[in-house]
């Protein structure tokens, strides 16, 4: 990509994590809910990737951030012709539909709001927008770096559910390296890959990142 921008709500929180540091990195507020800054935001970009997720107590949020900014994104995009949308959301979105209803896990992480239930619509609504996509589901986020977490795993659509022996957990900065190359690796186009780390598991070449 000829400029290869960071789009934040937070432009504060940006400096803080040193992105103005790259010469190549503008910040530009924007706020998912209000299109019309959306639209703003996206203008000259290749490519999307969406870290979209609310924080916060309102339980209202969830439907908020989570699905309808995604749309809203998503529709952003295709306003301003960018055709590449990579979308994180998270292990067990699908979960009912592929007999997980009952996975303690997912009952847990759906008592806020109904997070995964939104997380999922977002997904099909990428999936039905006629653009490029790829979805990264990873499991439970930590700050921890890569070095205490382990070695990427990954899997295909609906097969890890956090249970026992599958891993749960994985750095944001092994979830950060897989979204980057999304952009640089054709076999991502149109895939859905879930993701997790574990000690034991053995160094995967980045050409497999995305079976």
């Amino acid at each position: 990509m000829s400029r290869p921008p960071a789009r934040s709500q937070d432009i504060k929180k940006g400096q803080s994590l040193g992105l103005t540091l790259d010469p190549g990195v503008e910040l530009v507020e924007a706020d998912v809910l209000k299109p019309d800054q959306l639209r703003k935001a996206l203008a000259g970009c290749q490519a999307v990737i969406s870290t979209t997720g609310y924080v916060g107590f309102n339980l209202a949020g969830f439907a908020e951030v989570d699905e309808i900014g995604s749309r809203n994104l998503i529709d952003a995009a295709k306003e301003a012709g960018i055709d590449r949308f990579v979308l994180v959301t998270s292990l067990l979105t699908n979960a009912p539909a592929v007999g997980q209803a009952d996975n303690p896990n997912y009952k847990f992480l759906n008592l806020f709001g109904g997070v995964l239930e939104h997380k999922h619509a977002g997904e099909n609504y990428l999936r039905a927008s006629g653009l490029t996509w790829t979805i990264v589901r990873p499991g439970g986020l930590s700050n921890d770096p890569p070095a205490a977490m382990g070695n990427l795993i990954v899997s295909g659509e609906d097969t890890l559910f956090g249970l026992e022996g599958q891993g749960g957990e994985i750095s944001r900065d092994t979830v950060a390296q897989v979204l980057a190359s999304a952009l640089q690796q054709p076999s991502s186009r149109n895939k859905v890959v879930e993701i997790v780390a574990s000690p034991s598991a053995k160094v995967l070449p980045e050409d497999k990142w995305f079976p």
